[in-house]
């Protein structure tokens, strides 16, 4: 079974300490991989760079995989009415940065309150 436990900054016993982020390139680290692997077995055949890059946890697609789902998980999230509180976070500090955003329990309640209005706010809003 082939082992890049390494690459997510945990340590097994007996591998070498991986260097900090941003000190080693992908190159180093799969200089490093190679190394282990001949150092587990030798008669071991380690994959490709070119599939080591691919396959890596630090490789481009994989964080582009992130992103799309996060957004997957917002929209779904917008579809049933709970709202994104971090998205409301990076809004205020990119377009407000002189208002102080709500806490998260006062968020969620000014959106309760906006989807669902009280008795005093009855006629501004249709409940339904």
């Amino acid at each position: 079974m082939l082992d890049l436990s390494y690459l997510t900054g945990r340590n097994p016993a007996g591998a070498p300490e991986a260097p900090a982020a941003g000190e080693a390139g992908l190159d180093d680290a799969y200089a490093r991989y190679v190394a282990e692997t001949r150092a587990r077995q030798a008669d071991a055949v380690p994959m490709s760079e070119a599939e080591f890059e691919r396959y890596s946890l630090g490789s481009g697609w994989l964080s582009g995989l992130k992103d799309v789902a996060k957004k997957v998980v917002q929209t779904c999230r917008l579809v049933i009415g709970i709202h994104d509180y971090e998205y409301y976070l990076d809004h205020m500090r990119s377009r407000h940065p002189e208002a102080t955003p709500f806490t998260r329990e006062e968020f969620y309640r000014y959106c309760l309150e906006a989807r669902f209005p009280s008795a005093e706010r009855a006629g501004t809003r249709c409940p339904c």
